[in-house]
């Protein structure tokens, strides 16, 4: 049953507050927050991701840059509570998500950041025109800030395309050499809000089912909680190691 508007607004008027957590303090995450311009690839619909942003964005202002602005994939009308994209099912509208957007919100507002959305409103024919534009603006708003910090699911943050899927250039092919690339994955694995589906080959595959599906570990040996490595395998510069993935659901789920 759909959400009314006014019940959604007092339901995320009741989320709204700090993504409470304690900032990393080891070498891959202040190598991490040193970058001036941080194209981040999420697996949506984790606690752990928009944490790890708020406290990159703490270290950023702390810095003082000259500009700062950090961008999200959502639509531009994401800070109006009752935007469609808060009634979304899948981790972009996630109650994580919603509460490090209200604080966001709240530092844009207190003038020591710009608050950006990426997600193009426009129809495009295909996903190919689609990544275009929204890499084009990326490029842009790099080209005119100081310092960017950008948080999209990993397809999309990568330096290069898919081997199987080569006509499709994602958003961070089209970004810049200036900007550093860097999926994030959880060593130990665990959850995450997202929808699958999966159909015998050949047929159509039923609506997807959201839920908190789990994660893959990644291979004994890769590497410790908070390290940066080589990103090169996965399209990116690096990948950053996040212990592990709790899944947070959609802001209309928990009504």
């Amino acid at each position: 049953m759909p959400v009314k508007t006014t019940s959604l607004f007092a339901l995320l008027l009741s989320l709204a507050g700090p993504v409470a957590a304690a900032c990393p303090d080891d070498a891959g995450f202040k190598k991490l927050a040193s970058f001036e311009h941080l194209y981040l690839g999420e697996t949506h619909g984790t606690e752990e991701v928009p944490q790890l942003v708020q406290c990159l964005v703490q270290s950023a202002i702390a810095a003082r840059p000259q500009s700062l602005v950090v961008s999200l994939e959502m639509p531009d009308d994401a800070r109006r509570p009752d935007s469609l994209q808060w009634e979304g099912r899948d981790g972009r509208a996630s109650q994580a998500m919603w509460r490090l957007h209200q604080w966001l919100q709240a530092q844009e507002a207190a003038g020591v950041l710009k608050l950006h959305h990426h997600l193009p409103t426009d129809r495009y024919p295909d996903q190919a025109d689609y990544e275009k534009a929204a890499g084009l603006a990326l490029n842009a708003l790099m080209r005119q800030t100081a310092r960017v910090i950008v948080l999209s699911g990993a397809f999309h943050s990568r330096r290069e395309p898919l081997a199987w899927m080569p006509h499709v250039r994602p958003m961070g092919t089209f970004v810049g050499e200036g900007t550093v690339h860097v999926e994030l994955r959880a060593l130990e694995g665990g959850t995450a809000w997202e929808g699958r589906s999966t159909a015998p080959p050949g047929e159509k595959p039923p609506p997807p089912v959201y839920a908190a599906h789990s994660q893959p570990a990644m291979p004994p040996g890769s590497g410790n909680p908070g390290e940066l490595i080589d990103g090169k395998s996965a399209g990116h510069d690096y990948i950053y190691l996040i212990r592990s993935f709790t899944a947070s659901p959609p802001v209309k789920q928990s009504h």
